[in-house]
């Protein structure tokens, strides 16, 4: 067997091994996958995508390695302008810890790609970036580091460069806090989403022609909707569902969404009973005829009540 051979020999084992060993993505992942496909899409084979990247013999691994492979190509967005060949993302999705822990692993996990001995001399430190995605930051943790300089925000509002822990590129983006149309479905990619930004998303979905574009937004609207059903019936009752929200909200979505829905309006629904029977001294049943809630239903509330 030839070096070259070996190597491929060694790549394909490898991957066979990620997905033996692959983590469950989250839902959260899914839609931020989505939204690095649709941000990369017009670049073709020239940007490619590699998710759970292992970046050694054994984990750790990447969230995601983005692989630059025409070094003449020009980013539109400023959240992608220190990319170079090799760029490594963590994404946080809104319930994961950003913290110094964090910032110091992903850094050793890029640090660890350049080093391992199947690259050997393959990628150089100055072809590697290090992103981490966040919709909200760590205010005590930013303060800290701003106050010990290793923290810089950027001209360019979200945008954190972090200096002093490693010589590769750094960024921290905190999508909250991005600014302008083109980052719209990023600050939707939360749980408190405004009616706007997923309108944004919702349009741009409806103009593309591309298969695999109306795909990506298909997934990355499907999980708005999900984490944020009470704004998006909002909009489909306003739009009057049209086809594209159709294609989004079908099957397991809509059931999702409905739930939701569902289980807001029954937290609601127990918040008064308890009112009821607390400052009227209303029985539970009287509370449940008073507020018109179908007999069909008693049985629900009376257990939420009392598994409280």
């Amino acid at each position: 067997m030839t070096d070259t051979e070996r190597k491929n020999r060694i790549r394909q084992l490898r991957a066979e091994l990620k997905e033996l060993q692959a983590v469950p993505r989250s839902d959260w992942h899914s839609g931020f996958e989505a939204l690095l496909r649709i941000d990369t899409h017009k670049y073709g084979e020239h940007v490619r995508i590699k998710t759970e990247e292992v970046l050694g013999e054994e984990p750790p691994r990447a969230d995601y390695l983005i692989l630059i492979e025409d070094e003449e190509i020009t980013f539109d967005k400023e959240i992608f302008k220190i990319f170079r060949k090799y760029n490594v993302i963590e994404y946080k999705n809104p319930h994961d810890s950003l913290n110094e822990r964090v910032i110091r692993k992903i850094c050793g996990y890029a640090n660890f790609y350049i080093g391992t001995a199947e690259h050997q001399g393959e990628i150089l430190p100055d072809q590697v970036t290090v992103s981490i995605f966040r919709a909200v930051k760590n205010p005590e943790l930013f303060k800290t580091m701003e106050e010990e300089r290793t923290l810089v925000k950027s001209d360019t509002p979200g945008i954190y460069h972090v200096v002093g822990l490693s010589d590769l590129p750094f960024q921290i983006v905190i999508t909250s806090e991005l600014a302008g149309e083109e980052y719209a479905a990023y600050r939707a990619l939360t749980e408190n989403a405004t009616e706007r930004d997923i309108e944004r998303v919702i349009d741009a979905g409806e103009k593309t022609t591309d298969y695999a574009m109306r795909e990506h937004y298909r997934i990355l609207l499907g999980l708005i909707a999900v984490k944020n059903p009470e704004v998006f019936s909002e909009i489909r009752r306003d739009n009057g569902m049209q086809d594209y929200l159709m294609e989004i909200m079908k099957d397991e979505v809509e059931a999702k969404v409905n739930e939701k829905v569902n289980e807001k309006e029954r937290e609601t629904k127990l918040i008064d009973i308890r009112n009821l029977m607390k400052n009227l001294q209303f029985t539970m049943e009287q509370a449940m005829q008073a507020l018109e809630i179908p007999q069909d239903m008693w049985s629900t509330y009376t257990n939420m009540i009392q598994k409280q």
